[in-house]
């Protein structure tokens, strides 16, 4: 198999919109294209790629757009990953004769217990289609792969619920602090989809998940250490009971508040190291597609940087 053409669904998202600029500055690719909705009214011409338009409800129009790319990367988020959408997606990417499908997971192993805890309102259902992509695999219709590297260090630390607030020095510490994580910054995950996808690791990561970790080390403790170490501040800490936080998040499920259940039960695979599903070493396989993790140091210093650039 070897991958020449490439959509991506989802092209104007976090990810999305990086892996563009990874693959659009490769020479081994020789078309890359956004398919959009048809109803949408965003601005793709900074993606600097071609984008055609479909309508997602319509297997023909999908069919029409994906014809003559040998691989499709989804990069759909959350919510919006429903299996009925992307099964029509799927089905057609298969009639259009696509090669690969990437599916959409990047930042969590979808067949996880832990995962299966989380409102599909929230985060679509991906372990659904992973179970849809390995039938049609194993039929022979097409191929697929997948990428789960964790959360994305750098975004976490800056904008997600990692517990850090870098510009006020505050730290909310989860537990502990010292459950093992393995997060990947987002520049890593880019990278690592891009290595997939050439022609001397396509063998590899041919219907099967790959799981990734750029950063060796990572707690919270470790994290804060590495903070205070690079900015010369010491940062104001407080401790919360994560497993209060699991209780409540439990709760808030079983009385449909999806947006309280989700962001406990985010919390708590992280952080809870009764029932935490964030440490998944033993299925890391950095080798396979050319990441080589960083020190949580090196990975603090890096996402500093960044900030800073963009002031």
């Amino acid at each position: 198999m070897e991958i020449q053409t490439v959509a991506i669904v989802g092209a104007s998202g976090r990810v999305g919109s990086e892996l563009v600029k990874e693959l659009l500055g490769n020479v081994t690719f020789k078309r890359c294209t956004a398919i959009a909705r048809h109803t949408s009214t965003a601005d793709q011409s900074s993606l600097g790629i071609a984008t055609v338009k479909a309508d997602f409800s319509s297997h023909d129009s999908l069919v029409a757009v994906l014809r003559g790319h040998d691989a499709v990367l989804n990069c759909v988020p959350g919510g919006a990953t429903d299996f009925a959408s992307q099964k029509l997606l799927i089905d057609a990417a298969i009639e259009a004769r696509v090669k690969l499908f990437f599916a959409s997971e990047y930042s969590a192993n979808v067949m996880s217990r832990q995962y299966a805890q989380f409102p599909t309102q929230f985060v679509g259902e991906k372990p659904r289609i992973r179970r849809y992509l390995e039938e049609k695999a194993q039929a022979g219709s097409i191929a697929w792969t997948a990428l789960n590297g964790g959360p994305f260090f750098d975004l976490w630390l800056t904008a997600g619920p990692a517990g850090f607030d870098i510009i006020n020095r505050k730290a909310t510490i989860y537990g502990t602090g010292n459950n093992l994580a393995c997060w990947t910054p987002l520049p890593t995950t880019v990278q690592a989809v891009h290595n997939m996808l050439l022609p001397q690791t396509l063998p590899r990561i041919i219907n099967r998940a790959i799981s990734i970790c750029g950063v060796k080390g990572v707690t919270q403790n470790s994290i804060l250490e590495a903070l205070e170490a690079e900015t010369g501040y010491a940062f104001e800490v407080q401790h919360v009971d994560i497993t209060k936080i699991k209780r409540d998040a439990m709760d808030a499920l079983s009385k449909g508040e999806w947006k309280a259940a989700t962001r406990g039960l985010t919390l708590a695979a992280q952080f809870d190291e009764e029932d935490s599903a964030a440490n998944f070493w033993d299925l890391v396989d950095n080798a396979a597609v050319g990441v080589n993790p960083l020190t949580v140091r090196e990975a603090v210093k890096a996402t500093l940087e960044a900030m800073e650039s963009r002031g």
